[in-house]
């Protein structure tokens, strides 16, 4: 947001300076693009944002607008001002939905956002918003080059908050608060079906259960991890994790909700 307000900052004094009679004049739509261009390929990415806002502003109905536009959220991202990246990216979806790089732009804003994920621990929202970007991206240009990456991508942002959900429900459980935990659980294995920690979730629950005094649910959690995931850590490990009354016979108990 910073190099923005620079940017429109540059864009209003120009605009000053011609109508006051200052040195530097409003340029020509070729000569101001082509000084945009320049800077942009040298890597002066804030002097090229600057210029690129100022050609949009100057001549709306240029049909260059939409590369200036494309080439200033890029400006942006090789700036590191990620947030500002990702949502340039997305205006350029909003106002060109049916130009060639919309796929592509709505892929450039999710990875602006994972680039800003903190570590599970922390807080998510730039996780979350990278996964709605991405289920964006697949259900709006399924046919896109980047459909395969950005599916990738989702998978490993969904991990993460599936991790962040067992963390918590490690804090709890660790402190005693089973009811907690088992909270935190069940809503991983519901709505996390398909990562890696569903089955570290199976055997946390069945510790919970057994130190939580209920038995019948902790045999049933052992018996899960058995069936489904036999050939997990979790699973191998549950034996000398759960209480032997806790781990009862794998074939006499219920499904699992």
């Amino acid at each position: 947001m910073r190099l923005r307000a620079a940017a429109l900052l540059a864009v209003l004094a120009l605009a000053a300076c011609a109508s006051g009679g200052g040195v530097e004049r409003v340029l020509t739509a070729d000569d101001q693009y082509a000084r945009a261009m320049e800077r942009f390929e040298k890597g002066d990415y804030i002097d090229a944002i600057s210029d690129f806002q100022t050609f949009t502003y100057n001549y709306p109905q240029d049909s260059r607008v939409v590369d200036a536009r494309w080439l200033m959220a890029r400006a942006y991202l090789e700036s590191d001002d990620l947030a500002t990246a990702a949502q340039e990216f997305l205006n350029f979806v909003r106002d060109f939905p049916r130009e060639g790089r919309a796929g592509e732009a709505l892929f450039q804003a999710g990875a602006a956002y994972q680039r800003m994920s903190l570590r599970p621990e922390l807080d998510q929202r730039d996780t979350e918003r990278a996964i709605n970007v991405f289920d964006r991206l697949l259900r709006e240009y399924p046919a896109s080059t980047f459909a395969g990456d950005a599916r990738e991508r989702r998978r490993q942002l969904r991990d993460k908050l599936a991790e962040k959900s067992y963390l918590n429900a490690r804090f709890y459980f660790d402190g005693e608060a089973y009811e907690a935990a088992e909270t935190y659980l069940t809503d991983l294995i519901s709505t996390f079906p398909d990562t890696a920690w569903v089955a570290p979730a199976y055997a946390l629950l069945a510790r919970s259960y057994c130190a939580w005094g209920r038995t019948d649910r902790a045999v049933e959690m052992v018996r899960v991890l058995t069936e489904r995931f036999s050939d997990t850590a979790a699973a191998r490990d549950v034996a000398g994790e759960v209480a032997p009354a806790c781990r009862g016979s794998a074939g006499g108990s219920a499904a699992a909700e």
